[in-house]
């Protein structure tokens, strides 16, 4: 895919072609996004735009590149125009859970938001977008995208059941018993629980909420099995019946609207974002920030958010009678009323103490549904 993308936005080179070079999730930029960029250029520019199947090979990746620019070794094959092989992107895709260790191991560089136009227009509420990756006065990530944790299922079964669901309690209910995926994540898991119980997906003492692991056993019992990957093919076969799963995943399922449905939960649900940022020993250019800025344009983020699989931060900060009807009627990409004023991003520096009683606490449910 990588390869075929690049031939057709580059076709032939030469040594003295400007370029881009970005890495990015596989169906985080759709196709049609990267022609309209190079006709907003206006000029030759090579853009080479390559996927990884998952975020945690882009970190990976930024892990790298950073010994690649520490080393300092030079790439004599010559096989790229620019003489310099492997490349360090200008630019790369980083969720937002890894963002904090990123920073932390000092695997980027801070960005500039003086160089977009479009960056004042973001909207901070609910959601403040130009604070989410910044530490300090230094910025970190350029918000690109962004998608829930979601409930989905068989449009079917719920038909016959004379009700579908909406919010997290539902999957306690006991016609459901034996026929409920959820993700193999603890803070997911536990964070579902806690936000039906009334708390935080972030609780800093969950082993303090007396009711929790009692619902976590109550829970457990409804499931045919976790998995955060391995729950399509069985829900379209009928052996679950609901899910709980990332809403870009469900999204990308031809199925999804047809024979499955997907809702935002009633009580709130975690956040989930991707970032454009610059690893350590990228070069700092134009391209990249013009790239950056050209994503928050309003025509372009309704285009990313309807081919693209979750929605721009841009696009909140627009009236909904001013988005595309497709756009607009979508609950998995705006979602409805105050669902998304309730729902937070899952945090990773609780504090050690705090994570532990959460790893407690998972391992304690798995052990005990081993034996079961």
């Amino acid at each position: 895919m990588a390869v075929g993308v690049a031939q057709l936005l580059t076709g032939c080179q030469t040594a003295s072609e400007q370029h881009l070079v970005v890495k990015f999730l596989r169906d985080a930029v759709p196709p049609p996004m990267l022609g309209e960029f190079r006709r907003f250029l206006g000029q030759r520019v090579s853009l080479d735009f390559s996927p990884e199947p998952q975020l945690a090979d882009l970190f990976e990746a930024l892990v790298r590149w950073q010994h690649q620019a520490e080393d300092d070794t030079e790439n004599d094959s010559g096989w790229l125009p620019w003489g310099r092989s492997p490349q360090i992107p200008h630019l790369s895709l980083l969720g937002h859970s890894w963002l904090p260790r990123a920073i932390e191991a000092e695997l980027l560089q801070p960005l500039n938001p003086q160089a977009w136009e479009n960056w004042d227009n973001l909207p901070q509420d609910p959601i403040a977008w130009q604070d989410l990756a910044r530490q300090g006065d230094r910025l970190w990530g350029a918000p690109y995208r962004w998608g829930t944790t979601v409930i989905v299922y068989r449009k079917d079964k719920f038909a016959r059941l004379g009700w579908t669901p909406q919010d997290w309690s539902d999957l306690w209910r006991e016609e459901l018993r034996g026929r409920v995926a959820l993700l193999d994540s603890p803070r997911e898991v536990i964070g579902l629980t806690l936000k039906k119980l009334g708390y935080s997906y972030n609780h800093e003492s969950p082993q303090d909420v007396p009711e929790l692991f009692e619902e976590l056993q109550a829970l457990q019992r409804q499931l045919l099995f976790y998995s955060s990957t391995a729950f399509q093919q069985p829900l379209l076969r009928g052996d679950i019946w609901v899910a709980q799963a990332y809403s870009r995943d469900i999204l990308a399922i031809p199925q999804y609207g047809q024979q499955l449905a997907g809702v935002v939960p009633e009580s709130g649900t975690a956040l989930w974002a991707d970032y454009w940022v610059r690893p350590a020993g990228a070069t700092v250019q134009e391209f990249g920030d013009l790239w950056i800025d050209f994503c928050w344009k309003p025509r372009i983020a309704q285009q990313l958010s309807l081919l693209g699989f979750a929605t721009s931060p841009q696009v909140l900060g627009t009236a909904e009678a001013d988005l595309p009807e497709s756009l607009r009627n979508n609950r998995l990409l705006l979602p409805q009323g105050d669902r998304l004023q309730r729902s937070e991003f899952i945090e990773l520096d609780l504090g050690e103490a705090s994570l532990s009683q959460y790893r407690q606490i998972w391992e304690q449910l798995r052990s005990e549904g081993s034996r079961q």
